[in-house]
């Protein structure tokens, strides 16, 4: 039963896709993220959910410029050789270019992430949640940033949020607990 519900999922999403992209001019990528997160409201197996929060962050990594896309695609080469300066520095470059561009601040986080600077994920995350304030990922990491200041109750209310947006999430629902035992 939650093998046949996955794919029809899978080909819901696939299907409402061909409609959106034969539509283009009608509906934004707004509108297919606004869909995409509207489906995740409802009870799904954990690869739909999967399936279907892949499908969101492939939209939000899209750049609108393609000269800005292909130098993106090339942050995988500094990460993979730890070459976390670099790609810090690249992503800067990227965002004086496309200061709207979310996926560059995202990223840019979590090398501060990696690199233990906090306070510098932190603001990168606030600035992708200020221009996408349902971008999980960025919720979840900026969560993370918190528990590892031990600020708990910041944790908890980030959690909250990324309930909301994720309800069924058993992930979420875990740290929710965890943390309101600790608060």
């Amino acid at each position: 039963m939650i093998q046949s519900k996955r794919y029809f999922f899978i080909i819901l999403i696939l299907l409402s896709y061909q409609v959106c992209t034969s539509q283009v001019h009608a509906n934004s990528n707004s509108d297919r993220v606004d869909y995409l997160i509207d489906l995740l409201q409802e009870p799904l197996d954990t690869e739909s959910q999967k399936e279907i929060k892949g499908a969101i962050i492939r939209i939000w990594k899209l750049s609108k410029s393609e000269e800005i896309q292909q130098k993106m695609n090339n942050i995988g080469h500094f990460i993979r050789f730890r070459q976390y300066q670099e790609a810090e520095d690249f992503l800067s470059n990227i965002i004086l270019e496309q200061d709207d561009f979310m996926d560059a601040y995202y990223q840019r986080a979590i090398i501060h992430y990696y690199q233990g600077e906090v306070n510098e994920a932190r603001l990168d995350l606030l600035n992708v949640l200020s221009l996408e304030p349902r971008h999980f990922d960025a919720l979840k990491v900026l969560a993370l940033v918190y528990e590892k200041q031990n600020k708990k109750t910041e944790a908890y209310y980030i959690y909250k949020r990324l309930e909301k947006i994720l309800p069924h999430d058993e992930n979420v629902r875990s740290k929710l607990k965890s943390l309101e035992n600790l608060i």
